[in-house]
């Protein structure tokens, strides 16, 4: 296994913790926040665009955060990186980066760009068999 292949996973949860800790330290997501708790969480998000639009940054945060954790699980337990994260946070990143180019898709971009490269490495060769908790073997 690579260290690109062990910095994968790492900057996925990165990238989350950065989108919820800016999620909770904009002025209009701690408004939002205090908004849906002040009126106690039941059905107090449909209706208020600024709250909708919040929420949904805040879920894709933990999206994210839950995306970190099963790739650090795949990568402790295959030893590699799936080609297909690469491709996935791409086709997440570059859309996002076209509509909104100030936004945080370029990170997310190059984060799929070093999944790809982990994942063709020459230490992740999909022809590697890996036994559950130890790291591939290449035949």
């Amino acid at each position: 296994m690579n260290n690109l292949t062990k910095w994968v996973p790492r900057l996925i949860t990165g990238t989350a913790i950065i989108h919820l800790t800016y999620g909770l330290a904009m002025p209009s997501g701690f408004k939002s926040l205090r908004g849906i708790v002040g009126d106690r969480f039941v059905n107090t998000v449909d209706g208020h665009p600024e709250r909708e639009s919040w929420f949904w940054f805040m879920w894709s945060g933990v999206a994210l955060l839950a995306l970190g954790e099963h790739v650090r699980w795949t990568v402790r337990e295959t030893g590699r990186i799936p080609v297909r994260l690469g491709g996935w946070l791409l086709v997440l990143a570059v859309p996002l980066t076209v509509a909104i180019p100030a936004s945080g898709g370029w990170l997310v971009a190059a984060v799929g760009g070093l999944a790809l490269r982990a994942a063709r490495s020459a230490d992740s060769r999909p022809d590697s068999v890996a036994a559950p908790g130890r790291p591939a073997v290449h035949g």
